[in-house]
């Protein structure tokens, strides 16, 4: 008898359900509750995509590539170049690995890891390091620096090369550079990736004058341009006799 009447209640029940679902009222709480349910799910899925590849390795793939491969080799002809305000300064050489043989169109200079000696009348003696900003000239900078810089743009050549831009703030190449937290309210810099038609970075453009502003080394232009060639070609750097 109690089954019976347990049957007969749920039954009760069912239809109720089923009238009311048919119900002005019941068909948004439907259609409410629809609508929640894909909300939750469209929420789940955004959470597993953005904690790894596992579902899309494309999602976080970035507009534009690059490769220092070549220039982290350590073998190259280089010509440095720096625009400060009205003046030219450019250094032209060779390296191979932790060597270097270089000048600045007057003075001669050898470079071995931090030890850097000029050629005066003849002969080798020990100098300063000649290079504005030094840092700027370690590859490995160079992707610290990208990794931090916002994208800009990228330009396709004819020749089949591309220009990557990207803008950084003079906050966080202080940061970077030098070590020191900062907060400036400062105009950003630039730097540009000049790639060869594989891939390769020849050419990085820099210009940093509100950073250089700041170290009180220009009152109104800054521009280093890093040019690379010969990558591999080079046979050797002697030592200064």
């Amino acid at each position: 008898m109690d089954e019976n009447k347990d049957f007969n209640s749920s039954s009760d029940s069912k239809d109720k359900f089923r009238n009311f679902m048919k119900t002005p009222r019941g068909k948004a709480v439907l259609f409410f509750g629809i609508y929640l349910i894909f909300f939750i799910g469209l929420a789940i899925f955004s959470r597993v995509v953005g904690t790894g590849n596992s579902i899309s390795p494309q999602l976080n793939i970035t507009p534009y590539s690059y490769s220092l491969n070549q220039i982290s080799n350590h073998n190259y002809h280089y010509r440095y170049q720096y625009q400060i305000d009205d003046s030219t300064i450019a250094f032209e050489g060779d390296r191979v690995g932790n060597k270097s043989l270089f000048s600045d169109g007057i003075i001669s200079y050898y470079q071995k890891d931090d030890l850097f000696m000029r050629n005066q009348d003849g002969l080798w003696v020990k100098c300063d390091n000649p290079y504005i900003f030094p840092s700027l000239l370690d590859d490995s900078i160079v992707n610290t620096l990208i990794s931090s810089a916002t994208y800009v743009s990228k330009t396709e050549l004819a020749s089949g090369e591309e220009e990557v831009n990207f803008e950084i703030s003079t906050t966080t190449l202080v940061k970077i550079l030098d070590g020191i937290v900062i907060d400036l309210d400062d105009p950003v810099n630039t730097i540009q990736l000049k790639k060869n038609s594989d891939g390769e970075v020849v050419e990085i453009h820099y210009d940093l004058t509100s950073y250089a502003i700041y170290h009180g080394r220009c009152s109104s232009q800054f521009q280093l341009i890093l040019s690379y060639s010969k990558f591999g070609e080079i046979s050797k750097i002697q030592d200064p006799a």
